[in-house]
């Protein structure tokens, strides 16, 4: 179990961050976060679109591995 330093008010790292977040700045992180996640998808997807033989491919590829690995 991880321990995490304490800073002068007895609170660890994140609750210390999160209790000088307002409102207003964790919506904007939301938001941005939100926009970089449906472009990342727009873009894989994209990707698999036009290359949808090269994906199955990296896909049955990866999945081989995981499977020896796993099996060991």
């Amino acid at each position: 179990m991880a321990i995490e330093s304490q800073g002068s008010n007895g609170q660890g790292g994140v609750a210390g961050i999160l209790n000088h977040l307002n409102p207003e700045d964790a919506q904007q992180v939301m938001d941005q976060t939100r926009e970089v996640m449906d472009h990342a998808v727009s873009t894989a997807a994209g990707f698999i679109r036009e290359r949808p033989i090269v994906c199955l491919a990296g896909a049955l590829a990866i999945g081989y591995v995981i499977g020896k690995i796993v099996s060991r």
